[in-house]
C-alpha cells in the first residue's frame, strides 16, 4: 500500500514538473515575443536606416555633368561669343542648353539674344536636324532690327550645332515654321552653322 502511494506521488510529482516546465516555456516564449524580438527588429531597422543615410551623399555625387557651349552677343551687338557652361546630364541636354541660353550670359561683357519670356516647347532631332519649338514670346518681345534678329537666330543655331549629332537647325514658333521671326531672316528651312558670326 505504501509502495502504491509512493508510486502515485512520483507520478503526480512528474506531472507537476512537466506542467511547470510547460508553463516556464510558455512564459519564456511570451517574453521573447514581447521584448527580445521587437528590440532586435528595431536594431536591424536602425542599422539599415543609418546605412541608407550613409549612402545618400554617394548618390548625390553620382549626378553627372556635361559641358555645353552657348553663344551670346558681344557688347557691340555685332558678333557672337561662346560661353562654356556645365549642366546636369539628362536625356534632353539640347532643351537645357536653349533654356540656359534664354537665361542669359554669366560673363559680364556679354548680352542675351533671346527674350527672357520665351519658353521652350520642345526639341526633337531627325536626320541630324534639330527642330526647336519656341513660344511666341520670341517674336512678341523681340526688340527687332536685322542684326538683332540674326544674332537671335544664329545664337540658337550655333548653340545646337555644338552638339555632335546636329548639323542644322529648324526654328519653329508654337509648332509652326514662319517665314521669319521679325522680318529679316528666312526661317522656313533648316539653317546650318555659320562661323562668320563668331567674333575673331
Amino acid at each position: 500500500m505504501a509502495r502504491r502511494k509512493k508510486k502515485k506521488n512520483n507520478i503526480f510529482k512528474s506531472l507537476f514538473n512537466l506542467i511547470l516546465l510547460i508553463v516556464l516555456l510558455f512564459v519564456l516564449f511570451f517574453l521573447i515575443q514581447r521584448f527580445v524580438i521587437p528590440i532586435w527588429q528595431e536594431k536591424q531597422f536602425t542599422e539599415m536606416t543609418i546605412e541608407e543615410v550613409k549612402e545618400e551623399p554617394e548618390q548625390i555625387m553620382e549626378i553627372e555633368e556635361s559641358e555645353i557651349t552657348l553663344y551670346f552677343s558681344d557688347e557691340n551687338a555685332q558678333y557672337l561669343v561662346p560661353e562654356k557652361r556645365k549642366i546636369n546630364l539628362t536625356d534632353y541636354p539640347e532643351i537645357l542648353a536653349i533654356e540656359e541660353l534664354i537665361k542669359g550670359p554669366k560673363i559680364s561683357n556679354l548680352y542675351p539674344t533671346i527674350p527672357k519670356t520665351t519658353k521652350v516647347n520642345g526639341v526633337y532631332i531627325s536626320d541630324r536636324v534639330a527642330y526647336i519649338d519656341l513660344s511666341s514670346e520670341i517674336i512678341k518681345d523681340h526688340p527687332g532690327g536685322s542684326t538683332g534678329e540674326l544674332l537671335t537666330v544664329y545664337s540658337i543655331v550655333m548653340t545646337l550645332t555644338s552638339f555632335p549629332d546636329i548639323d542644322r537647325v529648324q526654328l519653329l514658333v508654337d509648332g509652326n515654321s514662319g517665314e521669319t521671326l521679325v522680318g529679316h531672316v528666312d526661317t522656313t528651312i533648316p539653317l546650318e552653322r555659320d562661323d562668320q558670326w563668331l567674333r575673331k
